[in-house]
């Protein structure tokens, strides 16, 4: 592909589908636990469950769309025709998500949230894995696939600012807000999640030669996925988006919470989850900078622990907490949360060269079904701690317009799950990134020893791209495509 169409317009072209996965992700994770509670009367640790019960499902519906669209052959790409189908059922499902008809029965609503947040997910998956899989099909340069990344952070973190700060003012305030000012609000939202995916479509391109590359049985495509499973560097790939992502999720699932119940300050909501998305926007620019300069992974341990000092600030805040102290905490927060999006994001469009490494194709879908999930997972994971969490504590939910008084553990358990949690994740996070070895120096030597085998059909000898073929992985070099002979393929190699 020529490197006349990296361009800014296809940057923010392939960039605007991702107002879906940043927005979509952000609202839901401030308002959908608290909405189940405080609005529908569902008791926390239920609530917590329909979320979790939807990321069960995500694991098996994730992976089988990345081997789907590996699969797949149109006239519009792999990838491309799942971003066409998605878009209905995308407004469908997200609105009817906000909505349950008039239910009163608590265990029907039940029921009714575990089918609609199914749903939600099948649709969101549909389009978001064959877009994560999109920007490796298009663009094979590694610091061009890093520019890509970086304007679809950007496009993410203001979706994810606009469904912050939007739906409190078309709710109105906590104590009037409605089941029908909720349906308002997601209906709205859906349109504007949806539409943007368009201009992904018309934008964007698929590499012809993966795009006519043989489509492979599913027997091989399960070894793959086997084969995926033991890269080390798609592990450590893992641990940080599951450990970077769950510290924001429960931190924004607890922020309602936070400010009605401990600061006493539920109108700040606005105010609090703007500067907080604002100053992610703000500071992107400096992780991109880092990133080209030291290496993709190393925001994770440079800015992303920035958040552990506004969340230890946060534990001691009470209802005299002055506005300067709670804005500190948004700012060190959106400092460190950055970081979270920006470094799995920016890693992932590379992971497929992992897998050509190991298995002699490139599986973009598969690696992004898997991505997709381990996203949705965390976030179900959020999620449903929060809920069980609160529970255990003694969180009593209510419903529309009423005011509850929690009992001190309840508050207790408020501020653990919105500060403590989140420093825990973000410890871990923290040290997986200084362990990840995919730097822009490995990666060519990597490539290098791909180019190789596929112009000889012989395993490089060369030491030095050995050596970084089997740390990469984590496998003997012998072990991986890379390494063997066309004439002598692996067992796990498909044919």
């Amino acid at each position: 592909m020529s490197n006349k169409k990296y361009t800014l317009k296809s940057k923010f072209g392939y960039a605007a589908a991702d107002v879906l996965g940043g927005g979509a992700f952000a609202l839901t994770s401030l308002l959908f636990l608290n909405f189940l509670v405080t609005i529908e009367g569902i008791p926390a640790a239920l609530a917590g469950i329909i979320v979790m019960v939807g990321k069960f499902w995500d694991a098996i519906v994730d992976p089988t769309l990345g081997m789907i669209t590996d699969r797949t052959r149109s006239r519009f790409g792999r990838r491309r025709i799942f971003l066409l189908i998605g878009i209905i059922p995308v407004i469908v499902s997200f609105t009817a998500l906000w909505y349950s008809f008039g239910i009163q029965s608590v265990s029907i609503k039940f029921i009714y949230y575990i089918v609609m947040y199914l749903l939600f997910s099948t649709s969101f998956s549909i389009i978001q894995v064959p877009y994560n899989a999109l920007l490796p099909d298009m663009v094979d340069d590694y610091e061009a696939r890093a520019g890509y990344s970086s304007i679809r952070i950007l496009i993410s973190n203001i979706a994810a600012t606009i469904s912050v700060t939007v739906p409190p003012m078309i709710l109105g305030p906590v104590e009037t807000r409605t089941p029908t000012s909720f349906l308002i609000m997601s209906g709205i939202f859906a349109l504007f999640f949806a539409l943007p995916i368009l201009i992904t479509f018309f934008t964007t391109w698929e590499n012809p030669n993966y795009a006519e590359s043989e489509v492979l049985k599913l027997p091989d495509l399960m070894r793959q996925f086997g084969k995926a499973l033991k890269n080390k560097t798609f592990l450590q790939f893992v641990g940080i988006f599951i450990c970077a992502q769950a510290a924001t999720d429960v931190f924004t699932a607890v922020t309602a919470f936070w400010l009605s119940d401990i600061l006493q300050r539920g109108g700040l909501m606005t105010i609090v989850s703007g500067i907080t998305m604002l100053v992610g926007i703000l500071v992107l620019p400096i992780n991109n900078w880092i990133a080209k300069k030291y290496g993709k992974h190393v925001p994770a341990y440079t800015t992303l622990p920035i958040r552990i000092i506004g969340l230890a600030i946060a534990f001691f805040l009470g209802a005299k907490a002055g506005l300067p102290a709670i804005i500190l905490v948004c700012v060190l927060s959106g400092l460190g949360a950055s970081a979270s999006a920006f470094v799995p994001y920016t890693l992932l469009p590379d992971l497929p060269d992992t897998d050509e490494m190991i298995t002699g194709t490139h599986g973009s879908g598969i690696y992004a079904g898997m991505a997709t999930f381990v996203r949705t997972f965390s976030s179900g994971i959020a999620i449903f701690l929060t809920g069980v969490a609160l529970d255990l504590f003694g969180y009593v939910e209510s419903s529309a317009g009423q005011i509850v008084t929690q009992t001190p553990t309840a508050l207790l358990g408020v501020r653990i799950m919105f500060t403590i949690v989140p420093i825990l994740f973000t410890l871990a996070a923290v040290f997986l990134g200084m362990k990840y070895r995919l730097n822009k120096q490995a990666h060519a030597k990597m490539c290098a020893a791909i180019a190789h085998k596929r112009e000889t059909g012989l395993p490089t000898q060369d030491a030095e791209l050995i050596a970084a073929c089997e740390q990469i992985s984590g496998m003997a070099f012998g072990d991986m495509w890379v390494g063997q002979p066309v004439s002598a393929p692996s067992a796990d190699s498909p044919a």
